[in-house]
């Protein structure tokens, strides 16, 4: 007996049967005329590239411990893109001089993460990048808040059920520097205690600062930061804040920022924190996670920001950037939380198709000239392969959901004739082949109607 293999995918990996598919693209498509309202335009790269430039600019953790690296020769390591900002950098910079700037591109890549499986995390998952760069002012930031927020309005959410937790990594430089007295090369240590503190045990997270910081007035500060829930709360922790830190570009970028989302009327849907930094080395400014609000999945959904030199991996050249990527699964587990999927997007729609269905296979011939007569007039076309059982094959097409049959038989064919059935009335009548699209939207157009 031969060896049966398992059904089952790879570990963290998905299939994706129709219905499941059909439920994923509804999503996407949602984006993308969200996509077009903003004149963004698509672009797609290679799911592999080379380790390096990830390694220069995303975080050492990511490359190392979270990516799956091919080497199938020697001395070339390549990454399955476990994020696509690298990449979209290497092709902004092939043709910077072409494009026009700002840039607006957005793409739905599939990335890969050698990461623990678990709800909303696969190993490998379809996500929505949305990127405006060659735009410095804080208003192409504000036009990245604009479309996240009309994507969940897009899907029916509300400002109480989920909110965009924003920071700026300028500021906390500043504050880092200013008034905890923090080294400038021991600030990136700052980002990577903060990333993590909400993946750890409160015990867990103190132990890991402690390990990092001896000075108290620092380890207080982090703590701080971690804390707060506003900026006057947090500047009023800490006393001697010299007038200088005021005057930083980190702490009036994001006080204009704050003006910016009240003047556009977004300041609902976006609350300050501290804490946020993001995990990856490249952001420089604004940066956010969109947080699920709810009591039943509070969770981080996604997150995004301003990344300044990215593109100087590959030209001398600065390009500035700002934008996000969307991971498909944790959205849908947002919108299912909510229950702002519709119940009917998994099954597939066959109210506008034609259903053939024949006496017997001799007619076989003229089903098919049929069918790519309909086909052509661009309406989806089934034939009934059975070619016997009448009744069975209306019963299927009943089924399906069909509105209309057309049924044949030698006498049609040697006629040239067709009997044309409204499946909803169950009228039915013979017709000259001549009169069957007209009769077709004739039979639609009732329907409609009605």
């Amino acid at each position: 007996m031969s060896k049966k293999f398992t059904t089952s995918p790879i570990r963290g990996m998905e299939d994706y049967y129709p219905d499941d598919l059909r439920e994923e693209n509804w999503i996407i498509e949602m984006i993308k005329d969200i996509a077009e309202l903003y004149s963004y335009e698509e672009f797609e790269s290679p799911q592999l590239e080379p380790i390096e430039i990830f390694e220069a600019k995303s975080s050492e953790e990511l490359v190392n411990e979270q990516s799956f690296i091919v080497e199938k020769k020697e001395g070339e390591r390549l990454i399955l893109i476990p994020e696509l900002t690298p990449s979209l950098a290497r092709m902004i910079a092939a043709k910077s001089q072409e494009l026009k700037k700002p840039i607006r591109w957005f793409s739905v890549p599939t990335c890969f993460r050698y990461e623990r499986p678990q709800r909303g995390r696969k190993r490998s998952f379809k996500q929505i990048n949305f990127d405006i760069l060659g735009e410095e002012s804080l208003y192409g930031d504000l036009e990245i808040f604009n479309i996240i927020i009309d994507i969940f309005s897009q899907f029916g959410a509300t400002s109480d059920q989920y909110q965009i937790f924003f920071n700026n990594r300028r500021f906390i430089d500043s504050l880092c520097e200013m008034i905890l007295k923090i080294p400038k090369d021991k600030i990136p240590l700052v980002y990577k205690i903060l990333d993590k503190a909400d993946k750890m045990e409160e015990s867990e997270y103190e132990k890991y600062v402690l390990d990092h910081f001896k000075d108290e007035i620092i380890i207080q500060g982090i703590y701080k930061l971690k804390e707060a829930e506003d900026i006057d709360d947090l500047l009023n922790n800490f006393e001697d804040i010299p007038k200088e830190f005021y005057k930083s570009k980190g702490y009036t970028e994001l006080i204009s920022f704050i003006k910016l989302l009240k003047d556009a009327d977004l300041s609902e849907y976006c609350t300050f924190s501290p804490s946020i930094v993001r995990g990856l080395d490249y952001y420089t400014g604004i940066v956010y996670e969109v947080f699920d609000t709810g009591e039943a999945n509070r969770r981080s959904i996604f997150g995004g920001g301003r990344y300044d030199d990215l593109i100087s991996l590959y030209s001398e050249e600065k390009i500035t950037g700002t934008g996000f990527g969307l991971g498909v699964l944790m959205l849908s587990l947002f919108l299912k939380t909510y229950n702002l999927i519709p119940e009917d997007i998994r099954k597939k729609d066959y109210s506008d198709t034609v259903y053939i269905a024949c006496i017997n296979k001799d007619v076989s011939s003229y089903a098919l000239k049929l069918a790519k007569i309909v086909r052509n007039e661009d309406f989806p076309c089934i034939i009934d392969y059975r070619f016997n059982n009448l009744k069975n094959q209306l019963a299927k097409a009943n089924e399906l959901g069909v509105l209309i049959s057309l049924i044949i038989g030698p006498k049609e064919m040697e006629d040239n004739e067709i009997t044309i059935k409204d499946m909803n009335s169950e009228k039915q009548k013979t017709i000259k082949l001549d009169n069957l699209i007209d009769e077709i939207y004739n039979i639609i157009d009732e329907n409609n109607e009605s």
